[in-house]
């Protein structure tokens, strides 16, 4: 019997792929029945080769041997998840497997994995895509009824490669080149550089503005407040003041117009992570998380959408969803349920907006981890609110003559809270107290005339609400009005970016309030301050994104597109000019970051680790290490002094699969004689 090999992206899709199938029988990596075969991959399984997999001579990082552009490109697998490729690759060559499905996440990424490995694996039979946007039983169903021909998604994958290809040579020839002629590690990278630079700029200005004082005059009448124009002079300030005192102030102008807010429209990645830094303080990769848990089981729709809106075949079933979401959240469902400006198939490109599913209806959400029952709760909201009548209010604006000066009052009126009733309980009702009714002409006695003083603020300290909207809006000016995609990155990596920055050090989360602010670091200065304007330049970045999105849409060549990539590294190789003065823009490169705990030498930073000094000693903290990154995190220059100093880092937030849940812990250093290091843990802090 001919079997068809299902591959999805992680082991809990597959799971649920299984059920619905009717692959019940559980093996060593995967499950079978009913005809099917069902793996997973976890995630990249195959990766681009580190440059001294082309060349052992690559390993020491030299300029000479700059730009490192692969003719043929070489992968390995990682060694972490071999035994899963192998499973995979085993079941490729099955006899009784006539063809495949890359059930993958319908995303860039999703095919890369799947092509990677389907391509390491040496397998050439065919294969079907499932394209879904949600894991409910029913959209799977349907997927499956519906899967379409691999080729038709070639172009998705050329464009996947590009962008993995253009990362590897951007950051790694532009990473070793300023490492090796500052003398530290500096990462760089055509996406993150760009917006390490954008933080480095705000906290620039920041630290250049000026405060200018201003002086206002209040004048308190029967039945409210008027204020006047700023002025930059106390005296003036002060005399307007005396000269109102006990005066009287004349209606000039009255003006009441009627205004509305429609309703919020749904949220996509970008703007639910926004949303959820700024109310509840999470960081734009732990939303992130906590979504891609509730997809996998099935409570929401697909996560990495750029899409605000759902698709016209959708309408008829939002009014369940609603029903659904009102039940979850405890507030009553609009009583006019406005359907039609949630749909715009026009602005869905590979997958609507985020949305709850009808799965809420089995689900026990005293089961759910705070964290997914805290944006769970954001998307249903939303989705109340998108559907609910405008918030409309009346605002009168009224100018005085007093003392030769004009002063405004305004006033505001809430005709029908709308959405706000909704989304914003209680703020929308706090609106300015309204005005009497007054005419031209009419006068009221001054009660009180008195002079406030304020001064101007500078721009605020961007956090990750705030810098995932720049990223977003990055470059926009310089692109075409039709443009699909703007900005830097994509709504599935702009987490990752702001997180690489963070673990890196060059970027760090400072304050006391729930949404911190994302202040660069000495290193992150540094950095900025000598990277050329092409790699700092917003524009080139979105300018790529573009590009790469009509790689997709088979209107641009790839191979186009890579040569311009070659082009710019080589150009950067070939004429960059080290700055002059770097050692005072990067004093102590070298710096230590503590004593060697097995030979008392300095430990100092190097491309790769931080590492004893003494090249006879073996004892080294690498950057990246599986211990680390299976708790989502990594060993940043912070983490190696407190381990150096102390023996122990305590760390928040960190992450375990197995649980699917954030815990704290304290992470302690062990070693032997030899220098070989290893880590153990205490949950708890």
């Amino acid at each position: 019997m001919n079997q068809k090999l299902v591959i999805a992206e992680k082991p809990s899709v597959a799971q649920s792929i299984a059920k619905v199938l009717g692959a019940t029988r559980r093996c060593d990596g995967y499950l079978e029945g009913n005809g099917y075969l069902v793996s997973w991959c976890v995630g990249h399984l195959v990766e681009l080769a580190e440059p001294d997999a082309y060349d052992p001579h690559y390993k020491k990082w030299s300029k000479e041997d700059l730009p490192i552009v692969p003719v043929e490109w070489k992968y390995n697998v990682s060694l972490s998840t071999k035994k899963q490729f192998d499973i995979l690759k085993k079941l490729m060559h099955r006899d009784d497997v006539a063809s495949l499905v890359c059930a993958t996440d319908a995303g860039r990424e999703g095919e890369l994995i799947f092509r990677l490995v389907y391509h390491q694996c040496g397998c050439t039979k065919p294969f079907e895509r499932l394209w879904i946007s949600s894991m409910e039983d029913s959209a799977i169903r349907e997927g499956f009824e519906n899967l379409r021909p691999g080729s038709e998604y070639d172009a998705l994958y050329e464009a996947a490669l590009c962008r993995e290809r253009a990362d590897w040579i951007v950051g790694m020839n532009a990473t070793r080149l300023f490492s090796v002629l500052y003398g530290r590690t500096l990462h760089v990278g055509r996406v993150v550089s760009p917006t390490l630079a954008m933080a480095v700029l705000r906290e620039a200005e920041i630290s250049a503005f000026q405060p200018e004082t201003f002086y206002t005059v209040n004048l308190t009448l029967p039945d409210g407040k008027a204020a006047s124009e700023r002025m930059k002079d106390k005296a003036e300030a002060t005399a307007l003041a005396q000269s109102c005192a006990n005066g009287t102030a004349v209606v000039t102008k009255c003006e009441r117009k009627e205004k509305s807010e429609k309703a919020p429209a749904l949220y996509d990645l970008t703007s639910l992570q926004r949303d959820a830094n700024r109310l509840l303080g999470f960081t734009a990769q732990q939303t992130l998380d906590y979504l891609q848990s509730l997809y996998e089981k099935k409570l929401t729709t697909y996560p990495r959408t750029d899409s605000r809106f759902l698709t016209d075949d959708m309408a008829e079933k939002v009014p369940a969803l609603v029903a659904v979401a009102a039940t979850l959240t405890g507030k009553a469902a609009p009583s006019e349920m406005l359907v039609k400006p949630i749909i715009n198939g026009k602005k869905v490109s590979d997958h609507h907006a985020i949305i709850p599913t009808l799965e809420l209806q089995n689900c026990n959400f005293t089961e759910l981890p705070k964290g997914e029952y805290a944006i769970l709760q954001l998307i249903a909201t939303r989705l109340l609110a998108s559907v609910a009548p405008p918030y409309r209010y009346a605002e009168t604006v009224a100018e005085f003559q007093c003392g030769e000066e004009t002063f405004t009052a305004k006033g505001k009126t809430v005709l029908d809270a709308g959405w706000k009733a909704i989304e914003k309980p209680g703020k929308a009702e706090k609106a300015d107290a309204p005005l009497p009714m007054m005419q031209v002409g009419n006068s009221f006695p001054v009660v009180s005339a008195e002079v406030k003083e304020g001064q101007t603020k500078p721009k605020a300290h961007y956090t990750e609400d705030t810098l995932l909207s720049a990223m977003e809006r990055a470059g926009a000016d310089e692109m075409p009005d039709e443009a699909e995609r703007k900005g830097i990155g994509t709504p599935a990596t702009r987490a990752g970016i702001i997180e690489r920055l963070v673990t890196r050090g060059f970027l760090e989360r400072k304050g006391d309030k729930k949404a911190k602010n994302l202040i660069p670091t000495e290193k992150g200065n540094a950095l900025i301050t000598v990277l050329p304007e092409q790699l700092q330049s917003a524009s080139m970045t979105a300018d790529w994104e573009e590009k790469l999105l009509k790689i997709e849409h088979g209107e641009y060549s790839p191979a186009a597109f890579m040569s311009e990539i070659v082009e710019m590294v080589t150009s950067l190789v070939d004429t960059y000019q080290v700055v002059r003065d770097a050692a005072v823009i990067m004093p102590d490169a070298r710096k230590s970051l503590g004593k060697c705990p097995v030979c008392g030498a300095d430990v100092v930073e190097r491309p790769k680790s931080y590492a004893c000094s003494n090249r006879q000693c073996n004892f080294a903290l690498w950057k990246s290490n599986r211990y680390f990154e299976a708790i989502g995190k990594r060993m940043t220059a912070s983490v190696a002094k407190r381990l150096l100093k102390t023996g122990c880092v305590r760390m928040k937030d960190c992450y375990s699969r197995r649980l699917d849940r954030y815990f704290d812990a304290t992470i302690f250093l062990d070693f032997d004689e030899t220098g070989k290091v290893q880590y153990r843990m205490e949950k708890g802090m």
